[in-house]
């Protein structure tokens, strides 16, 4: 079993500024976080509004203080608004920012040590609302985010949960997702008649259990660890199966 994620879930991010030196800085920083991709920038707000429209980005980065548009104006003309990161050169916008319903604002020169406190704050805002579950944990799926939209999880075609970082990868039976969620925080949205923790990183369904010792589990010819912590109390409710 591999502790690399074999995907990220990309978060889309938009720059618009009329100082291109500016721009070149926030997209460097963003380089730097590989959930996070540049899809645009510009130094027009009126062609930015275009591009918004199509483009949908989940954080958009925007200058206060535009000479054709202002941040308030432009940041009210966009319909489904992604979350806001106000950049200003001036430190007493920064109030003026919490009033547009801005995630943050960043103060030129932006530092990447508080570039990075911006970017955590963002995460942290997508991580609190996924997973999702929709139905309760009697309901034969839930639904979690990944990669920008809701997926549906049937609970009987998942063959192991694996914690990857601050990941977890849904095995499924043809197919896998990786949401952005603790392990502990997802076995919580799974019903404990079901599934068990086995291992700091695994969760599996006991349905699916083909065999075991008290190192390991077989699932559909895949080979999970049964850890020291959860040994006792796995092979306790497996003799309880029997």
């Amino acid at each position: 079993m591999t502790n690399r994620p074999e995907f990220m879930p990309n978060y889309t991010c938009y720059i618009v500024d009329d100082e291109p030196l500016a721009i070149k800085v926030i997209e460097q920083h963003l380089a730097k976080f590989p959930q996070l991709e540049t899809v645009g920038h510009s130094t027009d707000p009126i062609k930015a509004l275009a591009h918004i429209k199509q483009l949908q980005p989940d954080l958009l980065f925007i200058d206060i203080q535009m000479p054709e548009l202002t941040g308030l104006e432009f940041i009210e003309s966009i319909q489904n608004q992604p979350s806001v990161v106000i950049t200003t050169a001036y430190r007493e916008f920064a109030v003026e920012a919490f009033d547009l319903n801005a995630m943050d604002y960043l103060v030129k020169p932006i530092s990447f040590k508080r570039f990075v406190k911006t970017i955590d704050k963002f995460l942290e805002q997508q991580q609190s609302s996924v997973p999702s579950a929709t139905e309760p944990a009697s309901s034969p799926y839930i639904f979690v985010r990944s990669d920008r939209r809701m997926v549906k999880i049937p609970l009987h075609e998942i063959l192991y949960v694996e914690g990857v970082k601050d990941y977890v990868k849904i095995v499924l039976s043809g197919s896998r997702v990786l949401t952005k969620v603790s392990i502990g925080n997802f076995l919580e949205l799974l019903p404990e008649d079901r599934f068990m923790r086995v291992h700091k990183s695994f969760i599996v369904p006991l349905s699916r259990i083909s065999a075991y010792s008290a190192q390991g589990i077989e699932i559909d010819e895949m080979e999970i660890p049964v850890g020291r912590a959860y040994k006792v109390a796995f092979l306790a409710r497996m003799e309880k199966n029997t």
